[in-house]
């Protein structure tokens, strides 16, 4: 596998419809598969999944009420 051919089907999903329309959905998922991947991931990887989450959210994780950033660590 190569960064060119993930590229790839990232484009092909998204092309194809199968893009996730719930980002709010996809966010929370993707933050649930970090949080238990945490540990064994090392800085460089953390930093890295963490701007993709980063974009995840601006792009349209929907923040109900406030409530997700009350408690930051």
């Amino acid at each position: 596998m190569t960064p060119e051919k993930v590229l790839s089907m990232f484009e092909r999903q998204y092309l194809e419809g199968k893009a996730p329309v719930d980002l709010e959905e996809t966010c929370t998922n993707f933050a649930a598969w970090l949080a238990s991947a945490w540990e064994q991931l090392d800085v460089a990887h953390r930093t890295q999944l963490l701007t993709v989450g980063a974009a995840l959210w601006r792009e349209g994780y929907d923040v109900s009420a406030g409530s997700a950033t009350k408690d930051l660590w």
